[in-house]
Order: C-alpha cells, then structure tokens, then sequence
C-alpha cells in the first residue's frame, strides 16, 4: 500500500466531523397536535437526541463517512504494491547525459528518473538482485548484484549530472557483458532515449515531453584586417521554427547581439564581424529560455601567444628546415654544431648532434644522436621494423608507416620512456631531465622515407605543438569532463589553474605530471605558471559536446543498433492505483443514500 500525495490523508478530519454533527441535538419547533397519542413516541426521539448521548445506529452516517474516507484515498493517490514474491535479477540502466538535465520535467528529467527507479527498487521482492549502471559519458557500474535496497538506493541517489552524451557501442558493451554474467536479469532502462542491447528486451521508461531545445554547437574565429571575425553555429533540435535573441562578449563584456529564426530540427550558422583584436575570449549565448540552459554558451580562447621560436642545429638538413617553416606562429632559426651555447629558444631541435652543455631555457628533440653523457650510444641496428604508437606526435597519423634503413642502438636511461622499440632497442624515446622536456628519434631522417611522405609535415607540426610550450596551453579543443595536457615552461615552479566557478586549483609543475581532470563545467579556464621571472597566464576553453551528433554516431556505429532491433516494453510502475473505480463506488454510495433518505419510513 502506497500513497503518492499522502498530504491527501488531512481529509480524515472529515470523519469525526460528521459524526459531531449527528451527536449533536437537533433543534426542533414548537407546534400545536391534535392529540398526545403519539407524545411518548417524541419524548423518546428527543432524549436519543440530546447532545452526547449513546449515538444509536444510523445508516445514512455509516454511508457519509465511507464516503468521506473513500474520497480520501483518492485524493491521498491510494495505490496497491504487487509483489509475485519471485526473486528477480534487474540491471538498472539510468542515462545522466546532459539532456537529462532538461526542465520539461521537473525538477529534470534525471531527478525524475531517479525517483522511479528507487520506487522501482523498492517494489520489487526482498531477495532480488540488482545492478546499478550509467551511461552518460562513460558507462559505469555503481553497484553490482546486490540484495540490499538500501544500498542500491543511496547508488541511485549519488549519481549526478553529467555534461557527456551516451555514447552507444560502450553502453551496449558493458549492459551486455553484465547480462551475461546474470542470465536471467531483466534490464530496465530509464532514459529519455530508448537504447538498444543487442537483441535483449528492454523494460523502457521514457522522460520527455518536448524538444523544445537550441544549443550552440560551435564556436570559431579568424583574424583579418578589420579585428576578428567569429563564427558560432546553433541548432534547434525541435520541431518547430524558433525565433530567439543570440549575443556575443568578448572577455565578458558585451559585443552585439542578434536576432535569429532557425527552422525546426536544423542549424544556422550566425557571423559576427569588427570584433575588436584585443579581445582574448570569446562567448556566444543564447538568451532566449528553453529546456536546457546548459548547452546555450559556447567558448572560444583567441590565441594571443608570440610566434614560437625554434633553434634547428644541423648540418643540413633541409627537410627539418622546410617543415618547421611552413608551421604558422613559428620562427625557425638555423645554426651548425660548432655553437657552444645555446640559450633564448623555446624549443632546440639538434640533428645529428648532442651539445656538451644543454640549454637552460626550452625543450629539445634529438635525431641521430652522437656518443654522450646523458645515455649511451653504440653501433647501428639494421632495418629496424616499425610499430604503431598512440604518442601524441603520432597523432592524426594512425595508419602511418614508414621505412628505416638503420637505427643507432641506444641505452634507455632512468629518466626516459621508450614510445617505440624493436627487438629489445629503443627506435624512439622520451623523458625529462632537469625540468626539460627530451624527444629522442634513434634514426637519421636521410636514411629513412619519412621526408618523402605527406604525413611528414603532420608528425613536424605535432612535435612543435607538443613541446614548444608557449605555443598553445593544450594540444587539443576540451570537452567537458575530458583530461588536459598542459605543456608548462620548463622555468615554472608552481602551476594554478583557474575555473569558471572561481576555484584556484594547484597543479603539480612537473611536465610529465598526471592530467588535469577536474574540466565538468564548461567555460573559460585560466592557466597560471609562475617562475622565478614571474608568472604567465594562458586560457583554454572547455565546451560542451555536441550531444545531439555524438548519440546520433555512436549508435549508427554501434553493432548492437545495426545487428538487432531491441523489444520496447513500456514500464510500469508495480503498483496499481483505484481511483476510478473507487470513484465509481463513492457515487453509487451517494446515489443509494439520496434514495434511503427520499424513502424512508418514519413510522
């Protein structure tokens, strides 16, 4: 038994009223008769009707108050718990992606998930087994298999809003390993998108009343002549035409703002024009309301930093040379071996050669190193094969592969990590030393086809990107919840990064230090580096994900969306209500009183 509004239950009042009023006297007027026959006949009602007496039976009260009380269980949302007593095993699915924190149900769609999926709990007979998963962002399982509801409760109750999108082929993976571990589990999924798990039946409660939603999808700029051109792309993921009201700031100051109609279930794409090209940030909002405020800002960090300056050492190699140059925001400096210092550069790449004394000031990429103090270098290797690497210089070049004629067989010291070896010898390596950041390719780029491949420059450009420090504060665009790679000074001695909601976050200044994880809300972030010359402060943005596109695709690729087609089986609640028929019954108790008293005998 269960009451939905128990507030409903302050209409029970209504009995003992009733029955006051028939404890209480009646009043009655004096007349004149024609005879006193009937006189002890009227004594006697009027002591049965003196106030606090015996109250005698009467059928009409009997009926007023069932009546009153069945009309307060309606109100109250009586309902009947049904309980087969079989012991189950459920898998508990709940989608905290960002769209579940839309407002056209209240508070939001993941509140009211979470409250039916307890009440689901709690339904359900003593002995089951019940896992907890979500799947916003990246699955996860909370709890597994266990008979207590409490602790499935307070799982349910700690999951909270997440600003990723569910990516498909992961939950399906996931959802389906755990079913095969509970064969006979039944998988209840609480989402405001019905996701399929391979070809297992799903019990779906859905959360969604409108779609009623426009996001800002994107957010770029291009400096030209007249300052800074921006572009911001926004899409109205409803079905009907929207008209709303989109602004621009620049390092939060107000810049223009425009009003735009976007067709239902399509994007447009808005320009803004003469921003001024002192500004650092920028943010596009859009401020009409709707559903989910959450995605109505986009951010963008309008790069500021000087040109990075780059030291090559080498004897000639003009394959280095053409590729560093054709970098944009880099200024390439040549110079031979016979340089005894080497000092004012961000980034040193030595070809063929290792100096006596390291610089001070800026990382370094090595090729083809000579004999030297800092690891040993021994004979060469013949046509070493080469591997895949995930490095980050090796990005956007997954299927890239290339021949070597000979590598230099290299010791391995303690401050560096191999990225790529062959038989045992380490072909590329990379470490720190002295707060400086080391690359190290065995191989001289004459006697490999790496010069001669398109992807030669890609590699170049990523080697720049990630160990020149100041040329940008991270290497890629960050979505909410991802981890960043900062690349700090090699002279910085503390390291704070600023959020949005206006917390100073200390970093370890180390360049190999763990990811900076803590990027949940979507805004401007602030690096500051602090050295013994003072400190340096960089921004990054963190956006939100295009969730729309991101489900979209991850289901597309899912093999689970295109082998199978999942069961809908709408949920229900294991819970009867009978309001209608009890209802129905009030009425009829009514409508039998009215005749009784219409009918009565007074005799």
């Amino acid at each position: 038994m269960s009451f939905e509004t128990p507030f409903g239950l302050i209409g029970l009042l209504s009995v003992p009223l009733i029955i006051l009023l028939y404890v209480l006297k009646q009043k009655r007027e004096k007349v004149t008769v024609s005879s006193l026959a009937l006189w002890s006949k009227v004594i006697d009602d009027m002591q049965v009707n003196t106030p606090w007496q015996k109250l005698r039976k009467n059928l009409l009260m009997f009926l007023q108050i069932v009546a009153a009380i069945l009309i307060v269980l309606v109100l109250a949302g009586f309902s009947l718990k049904l309980n087969t007593g079989e012991a189950l095993s459920v898998i508990i699915v709940i989608d905290n992606s960002l769209s579940m924190a839309s407002t056209d149900i209240k508070p939001t769609r993941l509140a009211a998930a979470k409250q039916d999926a307890i009440e689901y709990v709690e339904n359900l007979p003593g002995n089951s087994r019940v896992t907890v998963v979500t799947i916003g962002g990246e699955p996860d399982v909370l709890i597994y298999a266990t008979t207590s509801k409490n602790e499935v409760r307070k799982s349910i109750e700690s999951i909270s809003q997440s600003s990723g999108y569910v990516d498909a082929e992961k939950a399906g993976e996931l959802v389906l390993s755990l079913k095969d571990q509970e064969k006979d589990a039944r998988i209840v999924l609480f989402s405001d998108t019905f996701f399929s798990f391979g070809n297992e039946k799903v019990k779906f409660s859905e959360y969604k009343k409108q779609n009623d939603n426009i996001a800002v999808t994107g957010l770029t700029y291009t400096k030209t002549g007249n300052g800074i051109t921006a572009m911001s792309i926004i899409r109205n993921q409803g079905e009907k035409s929207a008209e709303i009201t989109v602004s621009l700031y620049g390092d939060d100051e107000f810049i223009d703002s425009k009003w735009v109609t976007i067709p239902g279930n399509q994007t447009k794409t808005i320009w803004w024009n003469k921003i001024p090209d002192n500004v650092r940030t920028l943010r596009v909002s859009v401020e009409t309301e709707d559903i989910l405020p959450d995605d109505n800002n986009g951010y963008e960090v309008v790069v500021t930093e000087k040109d990075v300056k780059i030291l090559l050492v080498t004897n000639g190699n003009i394959f280095l040379e053409k590729a560093l140059s054709l970098i944009e925001g880099v200024e390439v400096a040549r110079t031979s071996p016979d340089e005894t210092v080497y000092e004012g550069y961000d980034l040193y790449v030595f070809d063929g050669f290792i100096p006596g004394k390291l610089p001070k000031d800026g990382n370094m990429v090595i090729f083809s190193p000579t004999p030297n103090s800092l690891f040993s270098v021994g004979d060469w290797m013949d046509n070493p094969l080469v591997s895949p690497s995930d490095h980050p210089v090796f990005r956007y070049l997954d299927k890239l592969s290339f021949a070597v004629g000979r590598t230099r067989i290299i010791g391995k010291p303690e401050w560096a990590e191999v990225i790529m070896e062959y038989s045992g010898n380490p072909i590329i390596m990379e470490g720190v030393l002295d707060n400086k950041r080391i690359l190290i390719f065995g191989f001289n780029l004459f006697e490999t086809d790496l010069p001669l491949r398109a992807e030669f420059p890609i590699l170049i450009s990523n080697i720049v990107n990630e160990y020149a420090p100041l040329r940008s504060t991270v290497v890629d665009r960050i979505f909410a919840g991802d981890a960043v790679r900062f690349r700090l000074k090699p002279d910085t001695v503390k390291a704070y990064v600023h959020t949005p909601d206006g917390r100073r976050l200390a970093i370890e200044p180390a360049v190999l230090s763990e990811p900076f994880t803590d990027t949940g809300k979507p805004g401007i972030y602030t690096l500051e580096q602090v050295s013994s010359n003072g400190s340096v402060s960089t921004f990054f943005d963190v956006n939100l994900p295009d969730e729309w596109v991101m489900e979209k695709a991850s289901y597309d690729r899912s093999d689970a969306a295109v082998e199978y087609k999942a069961t809908d089986i709408a949920f229900q609640k294991q819970a009867v209500k009978f309001s209608l028929p009890v209802i129905a019954f009030v009425i009829l108790i009514l409508l039998f009183e009215w005749w009784y008293y219409a009918n009565r005998n007074y005799v």
